[in-house]
């Protein structure tokens, strides 16, 4: 199931490809994001992540902070323009593609299949597991697009809007990922009964991967934010003027 809908995803990519060309570096993007969906979800790292929360915790990572936003660096500007012009396209990418519903899906996703009883769900079910992972994917591709769209007047979100979006969810993964490791007991019954690895117990398990959550979501939180406050200080100066030996004030 998984690598059929892998499979279809690339050759979709490559049917666009070929209406709509990549430009630069966008099929390395792309590439990138597949690579890291095939380590997330065909690798040994799928089976490990029924047995420890930390190696699933580590899948979501992948699945939420890494392939997202590489496959939204991958998407041609042809065909965003393709799409704006049928009506009935641009309607459903302008109610999705916008900072409020990008950052309300994107941060509900993530907390709503952390609650105890979705998270037994899925490791009960192998359907409801596909689910969990195809949602993160879905709920990343909106709100990291929204980051990195080329033009801030497409997403309706200015470069310092993108900023707060990006501490709003920052914040949401510390409070998630700092409760997790602080846990005084198992959240999740399903591995409180899966055989163990590595010798952790089902609580050392839940704080390491809520540790894992905390450290890894900051520091991939901090690299678009850095870019970010950096686009905006260059922004900001405006072209050098060597008549003064500086830069020219917006507006002069």
């Amino acid at each position: 199931m998984v690598l059929g809908a892998l499979a279809a995803g690339a050759l979709c990519y490559v049917w666009i490809a070929a209406r709509f060309p990549p430009r630069g570096r966008q099929a390395w993007y792309f590439a990138g994001g597949y690579a890291v969906l095939v380590l997330a979800l065909l690798s040994p790292l799928d089976r490990g992540a029924a047995y420890l929360f930390t190696l699933h915790m580590l899948q979501h990572m992948l699945l939420l902070l890494a392939a997202p936003p590489l496959l939204a660096l991958s998407v041609p500007p042809t065909l965003l323009g393709w799409v704006f012009q049928r009506p009935a396209l641009r309607r459903i990418l302008r109610a999705l593609w916008r900072p409020v519903p990008a950052l309300v899906l994107y941060n509900g996703t993530l907390l709503a299949w952390h609650l105890p009883a979705a998270y037994d769900a899925t490791l009960r079910s192998p359907w409801v597991h596909a689910i969990e992972h195809a949602s993160f994917v879905v709920a990343g591709l909106i709100f990291w697009g929204v980051i990195v769209a080329p033009a801030p007047a497409l997403v309706r979100a200015s470069y310092g809007v993108r900023l707060a979006l990006l501490l709003a969810s920052d914040v949401v993964n510390f409070i998630l990922g700092f409760a997790l490791a602080f846990a005084g007991h198992p959240f999740y019954a399903g591995y409180v009964t899966a055989g163990r690895l590595w010798g952790l117990t089902p609580l050392e398990d839940l704080k390491l991967g809520g540790a894992l959550m905390w450290v890894m979501g900051q520091m991939m939180y901090a690299v678009p934010t850095l870019i970010l406050i950096n686009v905006i200080l260059w922004r900001d100066k405006g072209p050098a003027d060597p008549r003064r030996g500086g830069a020219v004030p917006r507006g002069e």
